[in-house]
């Protein structure tokens, strides 16, 4: 092996890498380092060294820390220098001066996202975050616990840190501000003198929180970045250099499935651990005893072409899962039946299933759709335990369930590509491009 490492003209590691470069240890002199660029946002994703997806996230606040700054405040004061959750002393004291909603703002235009910021008791246990139209929650910082909350929000949290301070999260479906208020109770905002601590205030797109970023005068992207190589893992413990083509996520919502129409069946949002390893993945659930469970996304098809559509399944109650693809101008449909066991199984020559870890199966049908303005309605059913049908035979649903993440239909596809998270509109991830130097160059099509 020592002979092998002396004699390599070319050596990399895995973790050699940064934002727009893949380095190397040999040569030395930087001529075997790759510059690297996609161009995009962060839409881009790949499967870690711990087999989870890896996805760019940001927090789109300004200022996150100082609330001195651009944030608007309306009848309160705000002092710094006050001890923080993580032992500085960065931490804000936000008292009301008068009782008329008192509170610190900043407007921002978001759909399904998460609110967080840390807080502990002042004067007073309660504290009232409110996202605008997609909803607003009071939680006590004493006990630890989600107070009342507004019909609009997806999911609350509170999560004990230390020396009394808390994680606060409120998932909303979307957002017009970030507000926070001292409150005097559960349901009643502060009187004069009410003051409570904050610290760290972040508002990142999707379903949960994502590690917290420090803003100032603009948005912050952690994760994978635009130009960040893509180390993938997703064949082992050895990763290869992802390089793949432009391709367009159609589904608006990835991954927040509860908005779409629903056939004899309840659907709650973060209710088990997701392909990325947080909790972001929604259960389905029959509700009655009719014959389908199903859920039906409709997606405009732009053109005439190929489309793939895929999706992350596990088994719930029920080992067996179908997918039907439908248009209202093109004549016949797509089935595909799939049993979610073992290595995961399917009868159907237009569809595949990968076992990608944790019992997690991707699914995917393809290629279908060749027409031109076509209406693309996607139909994932609960199936029954024949695996052969795509609704319950014996009408009896209540209590069949799989769970769902990570809805894709992509534009000019043959094969599906790694995932593309969306939050409210299609992205577009684009093409993957490697240079290793001015004479060398590589892409995602291998030229």
């Amino acid at each position: 092996m020592s002979n092998a490492l002396e004699q390599a003209s070319l050596i990399m590691v895995p973790s050699g890498y940064e934002d727009g470069t893949l380095g190397s240890l040999k040569p030395t002199d930087g001529s075997g380092d790759f510059t690297f660029s996609r161009g995009s946002d962060i839409s881009a994703t790949r499967v870690n060294a711990d087999g989870y997806i890896e996805k760019g996230y940001e927090n789109l606040l300004l200022q996150s820390n100082s609330f001195d700054t651009t944030w608007t405040k309306s009848a309160v004061n705000v002092t710094g220098g006050q001890v923080g959750y993580d032992g500085t002393n960065n931490a804000w004291l936000l008292e009301a001066f008068a009782s008329t909603s008192a509170r610190v703002e900043q407007p921002i235009s978001s759909n399904v996202s998460t609110l967080t910021i840390y807080a502990k008791a002042g004067t007073t246990n309660w504290m009232f975050l409110n996202g605008g139209t997609g909803g607003s929650v009071y939680f006590d910082l004493e006990n630890g616990v989600v107070g009342a909350a507004s019909s609009q929000n997806i999911d609350n949290s509170i999560t004990s840190i230390s020396n009394g301070w808390y994680k606060i999260t409120s998932v909303v479906s979307s957002t017009t501000h970030f507000r926070v208020y001292p409150a005097t109770s559960n349901g009643s905002l502060a009187t004069t003198g009410d003051n409570i601590y904050i610290q760290d205030a972040m508002l990142n797109q999707g379903l949960v929180a994502y590690p917290y970023i420090e803003t100032t005068t603009a948005p912050v992207a952690g994760g994978i970045l635009e130009d960040m190589p893509r180390l993938d893992y997703s064949n082992g413990s050895c990763p290869a250099l992802l390089l793949e083509p432009q391709r367009t996520n159609l589904v608006p919502h990835s991954e927040y499935l509860n908005i779409m129409p629903k056939t004899n069946c309840v659907v709650t949002s973060n209710s088990i651990l997701s392909p990325e390893g947080v909790l972001n993945a929604s259960k389905f659930e029959g509700q009655g005893n009719s014959n389908f469970i199903r859920a039906r996304q409709v997606v405009t098809l732009p053109a005439a072409g190929t489309y793939c559509f895929s999706i992350y399944v596990k088994a719930g109650t029920s080992i067996n899962m179908s997918i039907i693809i439908a248009n209202y101008t093109a004549t016949g449909n797509t089935t595909a039946d799939f049993v979610l066991t073992g290595n995961g199984s399917t009868t159907s020559s237009d569809a595949t299933i990968e076992l990608v870890g944790n019992e997690w199966y991707r699914c995917s049908v393809y290629p279908i759709m060749d027409g031109v303005d076509l209406t693309g309605n996607f139909y994932v059913y609960v199936a029954d335990s024949s695996g052969s049908l795509f609704y319950s035979s014996n009408g009896d649903t209540l209590g069949r369930s799989l769970y769902f993440y990570g809805m894709q239909v992509e534009q000019d596809a043959t094969y599906p590509t790694s995932y593309i998270p969306t939050y409210g509109v299609s992205q577009t991830r684009l093409e993957d491009d490697v240079d290793l130097n001015p004479s060398t160059a590589w892409d995602s099509t291998g030229n």
